[in-house]
């Protein structure tokens, strides 16, 4: 009030006329009481009296100070006519005021800055250097404000003071400038006006500061003197401190002074605090309810939460979200450790829950820690072998450096199965490196090395490595190996055949005797044979006709004609026609399908003629005309039929047979023989005219140019390929190729001997001559090459080489049934490579079209299972979810396991045994994917820790379940996990 009393004296000193009026001393009466209505009516009268200036000014200010509604326009328009009135800085100053008391901060920093400081009282100059910085701190001006509370702190002491000191203090807490801040809030906590908040701001500074000793030293007599709004967040922070402090359990007291409050305390800090505090005290559940709240947890405290979280998934048996926020936090840098860690363990869980093993090529590309990889791939290996997946057991054994006593013994065990797996499909030149691996680390002594050796040396013969082969098996005889065992009787008998493909028939038939006079002789028949063979190919005939009879004396069959050919040849050799004869003259009641009937019985028909029983010689080359498909011996039978002809001077009949051999057999190799007859013919008959107008009629004449000499050779070996004697067809056309190795029907060649090993079951070798033929060939055989190497390949397990082929054909084939064969191989074969993207894409491409059922349903399921692999699990179970509604295939039944362990792999345990009980009622025949469900529905109880029931679930399915072949693993599974029941019992006993 003083200050107004002061302005009024100034005012009236410059209005001497009107000072002495009893009306202006009134004024100044009430305005000194602050009755400032009537104050403002006097004025206003005063001024409209003498039309001066400062009256009317005076009238304002009192609307000012009375907030007089629509001053304002008032104001303005009194500044626009009297800007440099005396009392222009108090009516701002008091407009500034009212502008500060309504809150009205931005337009009060306005009003400040149009004053200045000097334009006002001294005694008015503390309140306005506060408030004005109070209106910048309001507006976020901390640096305008910092300095205006500075300059109140530096004047003399008044009540804005100790204001200004704490204000000074809460800025620098705001900049997080603890340090500083403290030295403000201890000055500030002088006055008993801030005194508690200034000490409540101290222990937040300590807290910042990380001085835990302190907050714990302070903070519970703080929290008991709180008032009970600030308890929760005071209990925040010393619940941290002891959390930080390693004390637990105290942390925890003071957490739970926080929880009734948290509705208000849900920011990222106090989420991600008390999921770090429920997380120290095995509060999983609570933790996860924490840490997932956070919003953007991309920061180094987003990451920290996340890799809790995985953890806190993990304990409360959630495995799929533990994977995604492993994958989140493996996904930021700021914690390397951390970063590692997470990445580790989402690739782990990704493998165990999708069998994505991405995750863990990442980790081992980004990070090269040895131990880490090894026990990667030994964790792989194991699981792989578990589930009885050999091959990619093997290929993750592969990847360790060093395997220990237990990797040795598995890797030993995963190559020996995958090498049964691929000799059972015929792909021997891929066992051999799995067989050298499990007889490399295993004891030569052992039953197992021995045995891998054995198939070792059975690989090499199948691949024709016949001296590889031989060594080993020799290696193993000389060891006494498998003894006992029915390999052990074999070794001499495949020492014996390899000698035979050596062509070391001397030392062949040894081996043949040796096994022939051991104990257990399982394959007696055919090493009699193969012992006779030796004799005849060293041309002891007389020895050989014994061999051979005694095979014929114990097992004659008349369409096993190979043994008394070979014998009727022998005794043919040594001149004894009889015994030729009557052993050949089986062949007449042989089947005309029954391998070598026809050289049976074109060799009969020459000895019929050599013995001039001509009628008999006719008989057999009739038939023999008339049964086989052989054009080649059908061309000798009328060859020999016109001989026997002309030898009885029936020359028409003579000349009928030679046309035929020339006229419909013109390629044949014996078309330029019959017609050689038939010039000699006619020159007996002394008609050359009549040669010359056959030859003419036909296009004769002339010698054979080379091509004609070599699509004669070829045609014959066509049409032995033809007759389907494919064992003769490889010799014949082996001789082609070495004869014309660049001849014009070398591709063709190789084509036919391609289908005649595919027909043996010699697939790799079959494989290798459609490969020339894709490599060089043109033409149809091209196209159907490439179709039946991709399909071998497939089923050589060739997985690479198949998808290929496939490819291949896709892109060449004429035919759109063999660009759907190619889509479908493609798809098949990348699935099982594992190439995931392939076997989507292609998948997605049948899909688009038009499919039979089954087809749809195999298709559905790879691109579930792909999708799954690649981590893709949303649209992955989508397509289980279809699938499983039919449980009655394989495809729909291992649709809902999989859905089934989905459920597990979250912990949702009681979803589990709903689903496993509606596909046990499902009727669904499907008895092996039932009893894998079953196993997951005992897991699910032991992971509630209700082992007898998880017991008597896993007997029951012991005591019930019949396998279904050699990879069943039901019964493998339910007897491990038997047995840890029974290690978990013993220990708590």
């Amino acid at each position: 009030m003083k200050i107004y009393i002061l302005l009024a004296a100034t005012i009236l000193a410059t209005l001497p006329s009107i000072a002495q009026t009893d009306e202006f001393r009134k004024a100044v009466n009430l305005y000194d009481k602050e009755v400032l209505a009537p104050s403002a009516t006097i004025f206003d009268k005063i001024a409209d009296q003498t039309g001066k200036t400062d009256p009317h000014a005076y009238s304002l200010l009192c609307d000012v100070r009375s907030m007089v509604p629509g001053y304002e326009n008032r104001m303005d328009a009194f500044f626009a006519e009297y800007p440099y009135s005396i009392l222009a800085p108090q009516i701002r100053y008091a407009h500034a005021l009212n502008l500060f008391n309504a809150e009205k901060y931005s337009e009060a920093v306005a009003q400040f800055a149009l004053i200045k400081t000097g334009s006002l009282y001294k005694s008015q100059r503390a309140e306005y250097l506060f408030k004005k910085a109070y209106s910048h701190l309001e507006t976020g001006d901390h640096l305008a404000a910092s300095e205006g509370f500075g300059q109140v702190e530096k004047m003399a002491h008044s009540d804005y003071s100790a204001p200004s000191v704490y204000a000074l203090g809460y800025i620098e807490y705001s900049r997080q400038n603890f340090e500083g801040a403290i030295g403000w809030f201890e000055k500030s906590r002088k006055d008993d006006r801030f005194k508690e908040m200034s000490t409540h701001y101290i222990f937040e500074c300590k807290f910042m500061l990380k001085d835990y000793a302190y907050v714990i030293k302070n903070g519970r007599a703080l929290f008991e003197a709180a008032p009970s709004d600030r308890k929760p967040h005071l209990a925040r922070m010393i619940s941290e401190a002891y959390l930080v402090e390693d004390d637990v359990s105290n942390a925890h007291i003071f957490y739970t002074h926080t929880l009734g409050s948290q509705s208000g305390e849900n920011n990222r800090a106090d989420l991600y605090f008390r999921g770090t505090l429920l997380f120290a005290v095995k509060d999983y559940k609570g933790a996860v309810e924490n840490f997932r709240q956070m919003e953007h947890r991309t920061d180094s405290i987003g990451q920290i939460a996340s890799y809790n979280l995985g953890y806190s998934y993990i304990q409360i048996k959630d495995k799929v979200s533990a994977m995604n926020a492993f994958k989140e936090a493996s996904a930021l840098g700021y914690d390397s450790k951390i970063e590692e860690d997470a990445l580790f363990n989402y690739a782990k869980l990704a493998y165990d829950l999708n069998n994505d093993i991405s995750g863990i090529e990442t980790y081992l590309k980004k990070y090269t820690a040895k131990d880490k990889a090894d026990m990667i791939y030994g964790y792989m290996a194991v699981a792989a072998l578990r589930s009885r997946d050999y091959e990619a057991a093997v290929d993750a054994f592969d990847k360790i450096d060093e395997l220990d006593v237990n990797m040795r013994s598995n890797y030993m065990k995963s190559n020996y199965l995958r090498a049964n797996q691929l000799i059972r499909q015929g792909s021997y030149r891929n066992a051999v490196p799995c067989l050298k691996a499990a007889a490399y680390y295993s004891e030569k002594s052992s039953p197992f090395n021995q045995l891998a050796r054995f198939w070792l040396a059975e690989s090499y013969y199948r691949d024709n490595q016949f001296i590889k082969a031989r060594e080993v098996y020799s290696d193993l005889y000389n060891l006494s190996a498998l003894h006992g065992r029915a390999e052990s009787w074999l070794i001499p008998y495949n020492i014996a055949y390899c000698y035979f493909k050596e062509r070391n028939y001397a030392a062949a038939r040894k081996w043949f005797t040796t096994y022939l006079t051991s104990e257990n002789v399982v394959y007696r028949k055919e090493a009699l044979l193969r012992k006779a063979d030796c004799e005849f190919v060293e041309m002891k005939y007389k020895a050989a006709a014994a061999a051979y009879d005694e095979v014929l004396n114990e097992y004659f069959d008349v369409d096993d004609i190979y043994p008394y050919y070979q014998s009727a040849l022998s005794y043919g050799l040594i001149d004894k026609v009889e015994r030729k004869v009557e052993l050949l003259a089986n062949v007449m009641s042989a089947s005309p399908e029954a391998e070598f009937y026809p050289e049976a019985l074109f060799e009969l028909g020459r000895t019929y003629a050599v013995k001039e029983d001509d009628q008999r010689a006719f008989d057999c080359f009739r038939r023999l005309a008339a049964t086989v498909k052989d054009s080649n011996f059908v061309a000798k039978a009328y060859i020999e039929m016109g001989t026997l002809a002309r030898n009885q001077s029936m020359f028409n009949e003579a000349l009928g047979y030679y046309k035929t051999v020339v006229e419909q057999m013109p390629l044949s190799g014996y078309a330029d023989d019959a017609l050689q007859a038939i010039e000699s013919i006619y020159q007996t008959k002394n008609d050359p005219q009549a040669y010359l107008a056959y030859i003419d009629s036909i296009g004769k004449g002339g010698v054979k140019t080379e091509d004609e000499k070599e699509t004669m050779i070829f045609n014959a070996a066509e049409q032995i390929f033809l007759s389907e004697n494919y064992q003769k067809t490889l010799t014949s056309l082996q001789s082609y190729k070495e004869t014309y190795p660049q001849g014009k029907y070398v591709y063709k060649a190789d084509f036919y001997m391609a289908e005649s090993y595919r027909t043996l079951g010699r697939y790799e070798e079959a494989c290798d001559s459609y490969r020339k033929v894709i490599d060089g060939g043109e033409g149809s055989f091209v196209e159907l090459s490439m179709l039946n190497f991709a399909d071998l390949s497939f089923r050589l397990e060739k997985w690479a080489d198949a998808f290929m082929g496939y490819s291949s054909l896709y892109e060449a084939a004429k035919l759109p049934n063999n660009q759907y064969v190619a889509s479908l191989g493609m798809f098949r074969s990348a699935y099982r490579n594992h190439d995931w993207s392939n076997a989507i894409k292609w998948t997605r491409h049948l899909l688009a079209g038009t499919l039979a059922d089954d087809v749809t349903r195999e298709a559905e399921y790879v691109l579930a299972k792909s999708c799954l692999a690649s981590s893709m699990r949303d649209e992955a179970f989508e397509i289980l979810a279809r699938l499983a509604a039919d449980k009655n295939d394989a495809y729909g039944a291992e649709a809902a396991y999989l859905l089934i362990m989905d459920c597990y792999d979250r912990g949702a345990f009681e979803e589990v045994e709903t689903k496993v009980y509606e596909f046990a009622d499902s009727g669904t025949g499907q008895n092996y994917w039932k009893a894998k469900c079953f196993i997951v529905l005992g897991d699910s109880f032991a992971e509630r820790d209700d082992m007898e029931q998880a017991k008597a679930t896993f007997e029951s399915i012991r005591d019930a379940y019949v396998p279904s072949g050699e990879e069943d693993d039901v019964l493998d599974n339910v007897s491990f996990r038997l047995k840890r029941i029974e290690e978990l019992a013993n220990q708590e006993s």
